[in-house]
């Protein structure tokens, strides 16, 4: 025995911890069925009214390099020989700047100023194509905008909008396709789109449309707002994302983002080209005008010295003279090219006017790629002064690199005029050393020889001019945007919300909410069913068990009318029980009581009276329920007359109220008429006296009393009684009146409580308790009303 009891301790699941667990499983098995079922239906209501907020994206790269002919003055070569890496940082600036969602609602605001709207009886959706009208806006009152309209169709040329004005509901008329021009809402314009027609009148009468009219402020912000700008690591492309309700409608904005996007990068390039071009149309007109007027000078003074024909003596001589007379004027043209550039960067100009003859001499690269370099970098401040302030940092490196380059610049520039105007003079010693040999020539010759050399020189500047002209205008038709589209704008798939993810919440929360009904259910508020439940909760003796009688008479005396029933088995068991349990103590006097109306106190306490009178014992039963008193139905009677309320009240002597009940051997002091204060009748010493009285004139003293759960009269009685019954019943009882019970022993130091199971259903073929194997049982019910006459 003590080798079992030792395993048994070291078990790490007991059989009763088993039986817990499936008698939870048993009684809460449909809890998760029904919340889940309900959470699931919940949540697919709530994902239903939930809007999808759909995702678009495209990608381009930075620099392509993409460009037919590179060597000429504007060529991806030169024009960005300066580095490889872009600041993609600045780019998505730019991307997600102002200006550049500007001139996209510019394009697309007669498709993004107004939206449209489907109101259904659950939820509203937005629409973007396929309504069968169309609002265009030539002027708006701006405090309507991100009003809603409500639109109702009428007939096939007549319509009705509204919206509320200081709580106030205004309604418009109007026709299809005809200006609506009213003081407080405007000039706008409704039109039926080609979906709308006398086939599709009668469906579309019974929709609910709305619309709203949205600021250019509004869409801007909201493009700005939902549009997003990513940058994979080390590469030059740039994916932008767009976030909108409608997928078409992001779709339209990333692509046309795109557009202006690319535009806005091409069309620097292409003014610089165009200012080039005609900076070098003036020049060639000059030098035009300078030939002609040599040609003129030539003529005359062959006509005025009647020259005809004249050999030279000195070709090579002639060919120096105009070589290095023709580098002189090159130098000289680079020269003012210096200055130009020089004055530009001190005087601190516009970057969209850079001097346009930087770009025609190229003899030294630094100069043509680091003016581009400052050029691009001008711009790019520019661009960043919409969007960014001066103490940003992006601002302020930028701000120092400009600085730096034009600090470069002026060096270069200063040590570059110092080394020309060196080389100009050089030349000019070796064009003045042929000039003194050249006056060795005659004259005439030496006239003619003058004019002709002036003339050589403008041609070959001629010449250069013309082929840097054809250059750069090669060079426009092989400029293209240095951004290349990777991935058009396409839709990527629903952003947010995760309707899956939700719906799992709601099962999840289904799942927790059934576990804390389970938990409360089978440990809170679950009803004590079984006596094995009854153990598990208390150490209180119990007494006995009563089964559930599913039909019986509730204002009869069940062990006298069925004797060989069940339940009255039951209360031979119950009587045989309280005899040995009390030994000891030799009890003789009884209190039954409960915790609330409906377990069965009066039933027990009626019928256990009557067994204990029919084994021969004087028994009295006194009834001190006076709240609502209800043995007297059981023996059939009539409400009395007299009774233990008017034996206080000096009314009555004891011997008109006692009653010999029509069972051999049983007596019944009942409550007689309901006292304006019962309470105070219980406490009330006759009390006391009388209690003592019957106690020295029976064997038995059973006493009814109110439940104990809802007043404190039975808990002030237990003091005159040997014991007291605490009847459960499985139908009402939970773990609360356990507690209420042990607090109540607990507090006012009561012993002798002993418990009482009513209406306990069978299980099995047999009861747990001592054989109360019984097929029937008995439940019984205090009724309605309960406590309605209690006064204080």
């Amino acid at each position: 025995m003590a080798k079992n009891a030792v395993n048994k301790k070291n078990v790490i699941v007991s059989q009763k911890d088993v039986n817990l667990v499936l008698r939870v499983l048993k009684t809460n098995w449909w809890v998760p069925i029904v919340l889940l079922s309900i959470f699931y239906g919940i949540g697919k209501f709530y994902v239903y009214r939930l809007t999808n907020v759909y995702r678009a994206s495209t990608e381009f790269l930075i620099k392509s390099n993409d460009s037919y002919y590179q060597n000429n003055v504007l060529s991806d070569a030169s024009f960005y020989a300066f580095g490889t890496y872009v600041d993609n940082l600045n780019e998505k600036r730019v991307l997600q700047s102002y200006d550049l969602a500007s001139k996209v609602v510019d394009k697309l605001s007669n498709r993004l100023q107004v939206s449209y709207f489907i109101v259904g009886k659950v939820r509203t959706t937005e629409q973007f194509s396929g309504m069968p009208f169309q609002v265009q806006i030539n002027s708006i009152n701006s405090k309507l905008y991100e009003r809603t309209f409500d639109f109702k169709l009428v007939d096939y040329n007549k319509y009705v909008i509204s919206y509320e004005e200081n709580g106030n509901k205004i309604e418009k008329p109007g026709q299809f396709n005809v200006d609506m021009v009213d003081i407080d809402l405007g000039r706008i314009k409704i039109s039926r789109s080609d979906a709308f027609n006398e086939t599709t009148l009668k469906s579309a009468s019974t929709i609910f449309y709305q619309f709203v009219i949205h600021s250019k402020d509004y869409l801007i912000n909201n493009i700005r707002k939902n549009l997003t700008v990513n940058n994979p690591e080390y590469t030059n492309v740039l994916q932008l994302v767009l976030k909108d309700i409608i997928p078409d409608r992001a779709t339209l904005i990333l692509d046309t983002l795109n557009s202006v996007y690319i535009q806005s990068k091409l069309k620097t390039r292409l003014d610089m080209n165009d200012r080039t071009v005609s900076y070098i149309d003036l020049q060639l007109n000059q030098i035009t005008f300078s030939l002609k007027s040599i040609e003129d000078t030539m003529q005359n003074y062959k006509a005025t010295k009647s020259i005809i024909n004249l050999e030279w003596e000195q070709n090579d001589f002639l060919g120096k003279i105009s070589y290095y007379d023709g580098e002189r004027s090159k130098l000289q043209m680079q020269m003012r090219a210096l200055n130009d550039l020089e004055k530009y960067i001190i005087e601190d100009k516009d970057p969209q006017f850079l001097p346009p003859s930087v770009f025609v001499s190229e003899k030294d690269g630094f100069m043509t790629t680091n003016t581009r370099e400052l050029y691009a970098k001008q711009i790019e401040l520019n661009k960043l002064s919409n969007v960014a302030k001066e103490n940003n940092p992006i601002v302020s490196d930028l701000v120092k690199s400009i600085k730096k380059t034009k600090q470069d610049l002026l060096v270069y520039i200063h040590n570059n005029k110092g080394a020309t105007l060196q080389q100009i003079d050089n030349l000019d010693k070796e064009i003045l050393i042929y000039i003194n040999g050249a006056k060795q020539i005659p004259e005439k010759q030496r006239d003619i020889l003058n004019i002709q050399r002036k003339a050589s020189v403008s041609e070959q500047l001629y010449n250069f001019l013309l082929e840097k002209k054809a250059s750069t205008k090669i060079a426009r038709a092989s400029i293209v945007s240095d951004v290349k589209i990777v991935e058009q704008p396409r839709y990527t798939g629903i952003d947010s919300p995760d309707k899956e993810k939700i719906q799992t919440q709601f099962l999840s929360a289904g799942l927790l909410v059934s576990l804390i009904v389970i938990f409360l259910r089978s440990f809170v508020f679950m009803k004590i069913t079984s006596v094995e439940q009854l153990k598990d909760l208390t150490n209180l003796p119990l007494i006995g068990v009563l089964p559930l009688v599913k039909q019986a008479d509730s204002e009869g005396i069940t062990v006298d009318q069925n004797p060989n029933s069940s339940i009255a088995e039951a209360f031979r068991n119950f009587r045989t029980n309280l005899q040995f349990a009390n030994v000891d103590i030799q009890a003789k006097s009884y209190l039954v009581t409960s915790f609330s109306p409906g377990e069965g106190k009066t039933f027990t306490s009626v019928n256990l009276g009557a067994i204990l009178a029919k084994s021969g014992k004087r028994t009295v039963l006194i009834e001190l329920d006076l709240h609502k008193p209800r043995i007297y139905r059981r023996f059939g009677l009539t409400s009395p007359s007299v009774g233990i309320s008017t034996y206080i009240a000096g009314q009555s002597t004891f011997e008109e109220i006692i009653t010999e009940s029509r069972i051999p051997n049983l007596y019944c002091i009942y409550a007689g008429p309901i006292p304006p204060n019962p309470s105070e009748l219980v406490l009330s010493v006759k009390m006391k006296e009388l209690i003592e009285h019957v106690k020295t004139q029976f064997d038995y003293v059973i006493i009814d009393t109110p439940p104990a759960g809802l007043l404190s009269d039975s808990m002030y009685l237990l003091q005159y009684v040997d014991a007291s019954v605490f009847v459960l019943n499985t139908r009402s009882s939970t773990k609360k009146v356990i507690t209420f019970l042990e607090g109540a022993i607990e507090a006012n130091n009561i012993n002798n409580i002993m418990l009482l199971l009513n209406g306990v259903k069978r299980t099995g073929r047999r009861y747990y308790y001592q054989g109360y194997g019984y097929s029937y049982g008995y439940g019984y019910g205090y009724g309605y009303g309960y406590g309605k006459g209690y006064s204080k």
